[in-house]
C-alpha cells in the first residue's frame, strides 16, 4: 500500500514486512508473521477473520455465527480448539477472557488502514495537496474484493459496507479534484466508483461533468449512451432525471 499523509503530516503506512504480524483481507486471506507466510486451518482462517472485522466479541456469539450447524456447546469446543491452533501459530494473533475473544491490538490489518484512506476524502482539510489526493486515489482504485470466494452471510455483509465505504470516498474525491480544477483526475476516481457500483446515478454524473468541463462533449454522450444501455438491459429503467438534465442540452446541441 503506498504512503498516504495524515492529519497530522505523518505518512500513513503498512507496516515492515519483515517485524510484526500483518492480516491481509482484501484480495484474499493472508496472514504473515515476522515477515513469513503462515499457514491457518480454513476455520481458523475465519475467526482471524472474523474478529479483524468485527472485533471484540463474546464467545457465545462467533462460536454462534461461525459454527451455526453445531450445538452451542459443541460451537463453543471448536471455537476453543480454533483459538489454541491459531496461538500455536502466532501466539500474539488473538486474545481472549472467559467471555470474550478479540484479535491482537497490534496486529496490523489491511481493511482498517483502507478505511482510514477512505475517511480522508470526507475532511477536505486533511487533503493538504493534489499529490495526497492522487495518492488516496491511488490506493482506493487498485484495490480487490474483501476475501473472494467466501459466502459466509458475515462475510457478505461486510463486503457490502467496504464496497459502499469506498465507493463514497471515490466519489466525494472525485467531486472534489473536479472542483480543484483537475477532470482528467476526476473521470479516474469517478469510473472506478462506477466500477465498483455500476448503477450509482452520481458517480456516473460525476464523470459526465469532468468529460464536459474538459470540453470534451463526445465523451461524455458516450457515457450516458452507455450508462443507458446498461441501465435499460440490467434493469429496465432509464437513468435518473438529474442526470438526463446535465447531458440534455448536449444531446440537443449535438443532434442539432
Amino acid at each position: 500500500m503506498r504512503d498516504v499523509r495524515s492529519e497530522r503530516g505523518r505518512w500513513l503506512r503498512p507496516g515492515d514486512p519483515s517485524e510484526g504480524c500483518h492480516l491481509t483481507l482484501v484480495g484474499g486471506f493472508s496472514l504473515r508473521h515476522g515477515g513469513s507466510r503462515i499457514e491457518l486451518a480454513p476455520g481458523v482462517q475465519r475467526l482471524v477473520a472474523f474478529l479483524a472485522l468485527r472485533q471484540r466479541q463474546p464467545r457465545g456469539y462467533v462460536a454462534g455465527i461461525l459454527w451455526p450447524e453445531q450445538s452451542q456447546e459443541n460451537a463453543l469446543a471448536s471455537l476453543r480448539t480454533a483459538v489454541w491452533r491459531a496461538r500455536s501459530h502466532v501466539p500474539e494473533l488473538l486474545t481472549s477472557t472467559r467471555h470474550d475473544v478479540d484479535l491482537h491490538p497490534d496486529v496490523t490489518v489491511d481493511v482498517h488502514q483502507l478505511a482510514e484512506v477512505a475517511r480522508y476524502p470526507l475532511d477536505q482539510s486533511r487533503l493538504q495537496s493534489l499529490a495526497d489526493q492522487r495518492g488516496v486515489l491511488d490506493i482506493l482504485a487498485s484495490h480487490g474484493e474483501l476475501l473472494p470466494g467466501w459466502y459466509d452471510d458475515w462475510v457478505l455483509v461486510e463486503r457490502e459496507r467496504v464496497r459502499l465505504q469506498h465507493v463514497r470516498a471515490l466519489e466525494t474525491l472525485a467531486d472534489q479534484l473536479l472542483r480543484g480544477d483537475q477532470p482528467s483526475d476526476a473521470v479516474r476516481a469517478a469510473l472506478a466508483a462506477t466500477t465498483l457500483e455500476p448503477f450509482r446515478d452520481s458517480a456516473h454524473a460525476v464523470v459526465m461533468r469532468a468529460y464536459l468541463s474538459e470540453g470534451n462533449t463526445s465523451e461524455a454522450i458516450r457515457h450516458f449512451q452507455h450508462y443507458r444501455s446498461q441501465l435499460h438491459r440490467e434493469l429496465g429503467v432509464g437513468p435518473s432525471i438529474a442526470v438526463q438534465r446535465l447531458i440534455r442540452p448536449h444531446l440537443a446541441r449535438f443532434a442539432g
